[in-house]
């Protein structure tokens, strides 16, 4: 089945982790072990992960994201902030969308939780896409061991949610306590 544009159709759903993780392996850590995969954050209060499934229901993308404030990279520092992590879409479904989906969907969820900023650290080579959905390079490039060449990239929420604050969206007092990486 495909939209009236052509494009293919997905739908983005909140999943396990379990789910997130095969796809994670295979393009963020292709030939390590699973423990590779699994960050110390997946399971902390905060974290929700995101998969985008095609018309029968296999995953085609996934994205992890949970309450984090950003320290690294130029300030400000200290702001509610959501990170946004794991983020990685089959080589056949890429430049179809589902990456700016999964980000989109994760946006909505950090303004909701009421943060002020979303961010990553972003491989140099996916520095576009982020740019792409108004995320600004807040760092030099910096070596992250096995892992290759990184940025930290940030995205402010304040006038989202500020916006949505007057809509009544907002979840106030939502436990935005960080544990992890």
């Amino acid at each position: 089945m495909q939209a009236e544009s052509g494009q293919p159709v997905f739908v983005i759903e909140e999943v396990s982790v379990e789910r997130v993780r095969p796809l994670r392996l295979e393009y963020l850590r292709p030939g390590r072990s699973t423990d590779a995969v699994e960050y110390k954050s997946d399971e902390c209060p905060t974290c929700r992960h995101f998969a985008a499934l095609d018309e029968a229901g296999a995953i085609v993308g996934v994205a992890s994201m949970h309450a984090d404030d950003r320290v690294a990279g130029r300030p400000p520092f200290g702001r509610p902030g959501m990170r946004l992590r794991g983020v990685a879409v089959q080589d056949d479904w890429r430049g179809r969308g589902v990456g700016n989906a999964l980000v989109a969907r994760m946006l909505e969820c950090a303004v909701e939780a009421g943060m002020d900023e979303a961010w990553a650290n972003a491989r140099t080579a996916s520095r576009n896409f982020y740019g792409r959905n108004g995320f600004v390079e807040m760092s030099q490039p910096f070596d992250m061991p096995t892992l290759g060449e990184h940025v930290v990239v940030a995205l402010s929420l304040a006038k989202r949610v500020k916006k949505a604050r007057k809509a009544g969206t907002v979840i106030e007092g939502q436990d935005a306590d960080a544990t992890g990486a």
